[in-house]
């Protein structure tokens, strides 16, 4: 039971702030598995049964800070695993874990590491923070060239994969420029709004229902599933709603679970075992491998979009009873040590701008070209390079590889490391190969031993260069390649 007195300025105090744990925690467990189903490939079987076991933990018993822990391993032990096919939600996901597990470490020195409501006070602010600095940088890398040339457009390629996909192709009305640039404005506003309207106190309500409605649209897509992504940022957005949601949610909760027991006096606990029971068995399906990536898919899709739907109704009814605003120190944590996480997830922002990598730097899906000193975007003109990886581009002119073929055809440039990575798995490929004012043809790629050689595995697994596009503009990058 929380403590509910008040600040002198009438607003609850930090110590009400546990009562949106376990609702968070929830949402997180749920999230966790929805990564499992839109991803069911990409992460060790190990990482996933942690990841499985941590969200039933959760589950089970939401908000204790237990199971907690073991959900927050599980997550990085999957990004870990997962990298560098690495998905930006899922990086922004492990960083949030980190920051749980930091504030438990400091719990543990406090000998409170048992204690929610000390563990919420701590974690809830920089959980905020981190969501706030990535959404800054997803939305400000869409200001650039590519981005608002409805031909290459990653907000209509999506736009048509989407309709496509649900079979509402007819809302494209042939291609039409009116409804294309529409969709590009219309996504560019949304996503630049949705951080400022979380950051101020006052507008708060009307940037989580924003944000919501935002995520539960773009995850309609069948094609291409963002239910993972969508996930993760449903569970970071009802953060910023009054802790009171916490309760408010848990008293309707427990009035449902009330009408069952009229029912039947078992019935609580078998609703609860089955409800718990459903995620984790699909978890543990993804880990052994008993689900093909398309079952995956549709056993993800179809209970995200009514979940989805429940969650942004929800929200709506319970900000209609004009609950207080977010408490005052929503955003401020409690020593500056925890602001090391934020600081984080910014200076992930900033790599593509400094050429440190490209790949998941919270510019998916934006068109976004950083290279060899040059950017397309709009106000950043030109980077700051810290590394020469972009300087002496790769031009594959023949192989015999399939999965490299696919750049010659598509015209993609690779960078030097990333070629090195795929070639140290792949030493017997044939390529010709243009790098600088040099063409260099091997029979074997192990003819060169330095161009096999393998990377250090922190290089290969954080510092990822996606392949760079050949012509002008900048194409939407759907998916990543066999060389990225």
């Amino acid at each position: 039971m929380s403590r509910r007195s008040l600040e002198p300025d009438g607003t609850p105090t930090r110590r009400t702030e546990v009562d949106v744990l376990p609702l968070f925690s929830v949402l997180w467990a749920l999230a966790a598995v929805w990564h499992l189903l839109g991803n069911p490939l990409t992460a060790s079987a190990p990482a996933q049964l942690l990841l499985t076991a941590g969200a039933g933990a959760v589950l089970w018993r939401p908000g204790r800070v237990g199971p907690l822990v073991v959900l927050a391993a599980g997550g990085v032990a999957t990004m870990w695993t997962e990298a560098p096919v690495l998905g930006n939600h899922w990086l922004l996901a492990a960083l949030v874990d980190v920051a749980l597990l930091f504030a438990v470490a400091i719990g543990v020195v406090r000998r409170r590491w048992d204690d929610a409501t000390d563990l919420a006070d701590r974690f809830l602010p920089v959980a905020r923070l981190c969501l706030l600095g990535f959404y800054f940088f997803a939305s400000f890398a869409k200001l650039n060239e590519a981005f608002f040339d409805r031909s290459v457009s990653c907000a209509t390629f999506y736009f048509r994969e989407s309709t496509d996909s649900i079979g509402l192709s007819a809302l494209q009305l042939g291609g039409a420029a009116g409804v294309e640039w529409a969709v590009i404005v219309a996504t560019a506003v949304i996503e630049l709004s949705i951080p400022w309207l979380l950051l101020f106190r006052r507008t708060r309500h009307l940037g989580v229902v924003v944000g919501l409605a935002f995520h539960t649209l773009l995850a309609l897509d069948r094609t291409h599933q963002f239910f993972d992504f969508s996930s993760v940022l449903a569970a970071l957005f009802v953060l910023f709603l009054p802790s009171s949601a916490g309760v408010w949610v848990g008293e309707r909760i427990g009035s449902i679970r009330a009408r069952l027991v009229l029912a039947n006096e078992r019935a609580p606990s078998v609703v609860h075992r089955v409800l718990v029971a459903i995620p984790v068995l699909a978890g543990v399906a993804v880990a052994l491998d008993r689900l093909t990536p398309r079952q995956a898919l549709v056993l993800g899709w179809v209970p995200w979009q009514v979940f989805a739907v429940v969650v942004l109704g929800a929200t709506l009814r319970f900000l209609a009873q004009r609950p207080r605003e977010p408490a005052r120190h929503a955003l401020q944590v409690g020593h500056v040590a925890f602001l090391l996480v934020p600081l984080l997830v910014v200076a992930n922002g900033l790599t593509p701008y400094l050429e440190l990598k490209t790949g998941f730097g919270w510019n998916m899906y934006a068109n976004l070209r950083t290279a060899d000193g040059e950017s397309n975007h709009y106000l950043v003109r030109r980077t700051l390079p810290l590394t020469d990886a972009q300087d002496e581009l790769v031009h594959l002119l023949d192989t015999d590889d399939p999965a490299l073929h696919l750049y010659i055809t598509s015209d993609y440039a690779l960078t030097w490391q990333q070629l090195r990575s795929y070639l140290s798995d792949h030493p017997d490929t044939r390529l010709r190969y243009r790098r600088g004012n040099a063409v260099v043809s091997l029979a074997h790629a192990s003819d060169d031993p330095q161009l096999v050689a393998p990377l250090p595995v922190w290089q290969e697994k954080l510092q990822l260069f996606r392949a760079v596009d050949e012509r002008s503009p900048e194409r939407c990058q759907p998916t990543f390649g066999a060389a990225r």
